[in-house]
């Protein structure tokens, strides 16, 4: 009896939110301050128009795919043969470079806030063994470790954010000038560039049962919920620290972290939250290999669904998962030697590539598409 590995759209979205939650605590508070200055906290809203236009638009991408059917191959019907084979092999190297810099910038964020004087090969060999573990187990079993540390997560986010909302200062808010208005259009990009990576990145894995109704809707929900998490975070780290403090730290949120005294009594319990984005860094490198490695094999016409296959088994192209991992580490160990280089790849290289995969690569494989009517 065959068993059933595919997973639901709830679990799709709970896998998404722990996605979304790395990256946004690095990245929102910091570069929308650096963007919006004051008006930072209205960027996070200022964002959702987009961010619902884009849902509809993959909805709109994916709504031929068959069972069992990843992005990949929307795109290689989409494009043909070797047109659609180039465009994929490109995909999965930019998949296994954004893996490479999760698992550099999680060993940076391990250095920086808890352990000074480590190395990151220790945190980069260490994450890397733990997703190659996962990605060569079923894309269903990733959807549930998510679902199972999403509320964990949640909870302890919900639990700072709470307490922290005592210490905003009115003054690091308002009053706003128009102009100041205006720039938060330009913090609302970072809002954007984290929350479509994790809407298009979880497409390309396979197994996802069919459910053609209500995808936007429920897409629509995620949105609502994740625009509303990162505004009360951000609202608490800019009206804590104001715009200008906000912009030069590595870390706004963590540095909040280290501020709070809860309960009283309970203090210094940065190390206790960093330890728990962990999670956040896991599931992302996990689903990154499993998603290049799937391509990858696709485009050599192997079977690329989970059946069951023991971990040390090579069939059907297994061993390119080993080898996923194993690029994806070696170049988070090579490709950033100073902080000065990591700031370029974090502010500059990994946002404008996000950003054109998710709105010029994927728009124009979907037009092509439609214009040779395969979608």
């Amino acid at each position: 009896m065959n068993r059933d590995y595919s997973y639901n759209r709830l679990q799709l979205l709970y896998a998404c939110l722990v996605i979304l939650l790395s990256p946004a605590l690095r990245l929102v508070p910091v570069r929308s301050a650096e963007l919006a200055g004051r008006s930072a906290w209205l960027a996070v809203p200022a964002a959702l128009p987009v961010l619902l236009i884009y849902a509809l638009f993959l909805c709109r991408f994916t709504e031929s795919r068959g069972a069992g059917e990843g992005a990949d191959a929307i795109v290689r019907r989409c494009l043909g043969g070797r047109p659609g084979n180039a465009v994929l092999l490109v995909t999965a190297l930019w998949l296994m470079v954004y893996c490479a810099f999760i698992l550099r910038s999680g060993a940076e964020r391990m250095i920086t806030t808890i352990y000074n004087d480590a190395s990151p090969a220790v945190f980069v060999v260490t994450m890397a063994v733990l997703a190659l573990a996962a990605a060569l187990s079923s894309e269903q079993a990733i959807m549930r470790t998510a679902k199972l540390v999403a509320p964990l997560m949640m909870m302890v986010l919900l639990l700072v954010l709470v307490s922290a909302v005592q210490d905003i200062k009115s003054e690091n808010l308002l009053p706003l000038t128009s102009f100041e208005v205006l720039c938060s259009l330009k913090g609302a990009a970072v809002t954007v560039d984290v929350t479509v990576l994790p809407m298009y990145l979880t497409l390309f894995l396979g197994d996802e049962r069919s459910s053609p109704d209500g995808h936007f809707r429920s897409y629509a929900i995620w949105l609502a919920g994740i625009t509303l998490l990162l505004f009360t975070m951000e609202l608490c780290v800019v009206g804590s620290f104001g715009a200008a403090l906000t912009a030069e730290l590595s870390h706004p949120f963590f540095a909040l972290v280290r501020t709070l005294v809860l309960f009283r009594s309970l203090e210094r319990i940065e190390a206790l939250v960093v330890s728990l984005w962990v999670f956040s860094d896991f599931i992302l490198v996990a689903v990154c290999i499993s998603a290049a490695q799937r391509i990858l094999r696709g485009c050599m016409g192997k079977r690329c669904n989970y059946a069951g296959e023991k971990m040390l088994d090579m069939r059907n192209g297994r061993w390119i998962i080993w080898l996923c991992c194993a690029f994806a580490a070696a170049f988070a160990l090579v490709f950033a030697p100073d902080l000065e280089s990591m700031e370029l790849w974090s502010e500059t290289i990994i946002p404008y590539a996000n950003l054109i995969f998710a709105f010029v690569l994927l728009p124009a494989v979907y037009i092509i598409g439609k214009a040779r009517r395969k979608i």
